[in-house]
């Protein structure tokens, strides 16, 4: 967005023991914090909607100070004219999807463009209940934008929602995300999420910014692994296509000069797909002919080991892609893996998924 205004946030809250000390500025249309639960993502949003009141420091929306501590200026939640879509959507149960998207909006103004955007029409009136669980959170989508706020924030608005769901749910955020000219601040644990959406991504740990970047390059990078640990699916690689065979059942990727075979997806020669590994789907070799039915075969440098209690966590650079790989200690030792070691990803093919459209 050529005119997004710039966010800064410089500020510290205070929650018992927990302290959450944030100092970055925001300046791409969609800024995504990535952490795991407790790493005080959510504080933050609510800290920036006016909900909670920082301890000390400052947050200014486009040269408006919303908030400062020296000059003891503190707007409330209603004059930041911020949209808030909550986990749980939390909808008016008794209000028809009408009812509830008219909920705050400008008087006599026309219906909200959220409704196409979102595609909610022939939903109007039906209440919550009748809904599924995406359909209800895209009308909380479209409740917040339906006041004309002056960005949008999103805590998780995805994590009540199954894989399936969620998918689904994506593209119209690609929607909001173009049809809409304001800033959205987006809060989630997976990745999948903020690779899809976000031009630029903060990874969040123990109340502080631990790193910050573009999406794709940032979260593949070793800095993530702690936090690909514990957030679900931990390797997400955009690829483009070589070969797309229907009567086979496969599609290849290429990853800079190695292959890799996907099960057969509609796509375009060229075309640049998004793809979904688990790391406890790939198999270490120190061979690279394996004779088993797993159609990929990787070749790659271990760049970093981490051993906690239950496995241990590798990441190996295959090309510029960091693959984060978790095996058992057994496996470790008895390969006797070590950092700079070449080795061999096997995937099958049945493991790697397209994240969506």
């Amino acid at each position: 967005m050529a005119d997004s205004p710039q966010i800064k946030l410089d500020f510290r809250k205070s929650l018992g023991s927990f302290i959450l000390d944030i100092n970055c500025t925001l300046e791409t249309k969609v800024s995504a914090f990535l952490g795991v639960s407790g790493s005080g993502k959510s504080t933050l949003l609510n800290c920036v909607s006016g909900i909670l009141t920082p301890d000390e420091g400052e947050i200014i929306f486009g040269g408006e100070v919303l908030y400062a501590s020296a000059s003891k200026i503190n707007l409330p939640p209603e004059k930041r004219r911020f949209g808030y879509v909550f986990q749980e959507g939390f909808l008016f149960p008794h209000l028809t999807v009408a009812q509830n998207i008219r909920y705050g909006q400008p008087k006599r103004r026309k219906p909200s463009a959220a409704i196409d955007v979102l595609e909610l029409g022939e939903f109007l009136q039906r209440y919550p209940s009748e809904l599924s669980g995406g359909q209800r959170q895209r009308v909380a989508i479209a409740r917040a934008l339906a006041m004309e706020p002056r960005m949008l924030l999103m805590d998780e608005p995805l994590a009540s929602l199954d894989t399936a769901l969620k998918e689904r749910i994506i593209p119209y955020l690609h929607h909001v995300k173009d049809a809409f000219d304001i800033p959205i601040l987006y809060i989630t644990h997976a990745f999948s999420e903020a690779m899809a959406l976000a031009d630029e991504a903060f990874l969040i740990a123990n109340g502080e910014i631990i790193a910050s970047g573009e999406p794709h390059g940032l979260l593949a990078a070793p800095s993530a692994m702690p936090i690909a640990q514990l957030t679900g699916i931990e390797n997400i690689l955009f690829l483009p296509v070589t070969l797309s065979d229907k009567a086979k059942g496969v599609t290849s990727l290429e990853i800079e000069g190695q292959s890799l075979v996907i099960p057969y997806t509609e796509a375009e020669i060229g075309e640049t797909v998004p793809i979904a590994i688990r790391a406890e789907d790939i198999i270490i070799s120190l061979e690279p002919d394996l004779s088993i039915s797993a159609r990929n075969t990787l070749r790659g440098t271990i760049q970093h080991l981490d051993v906690k209690s239950e496995a241990t966590w590798i990441s190996i650079l295959v090309e510029w892609h960091h693959l984060a790989v978790k095996i058992t200690h057994q496996a470790r030792e008895q390969l006797q893996l070590k950092e700079g070691l070449e080795v061999y990803c096997v995937i099958k093919a049945s493991a790697i998924n397209r994240l969506w459209e």
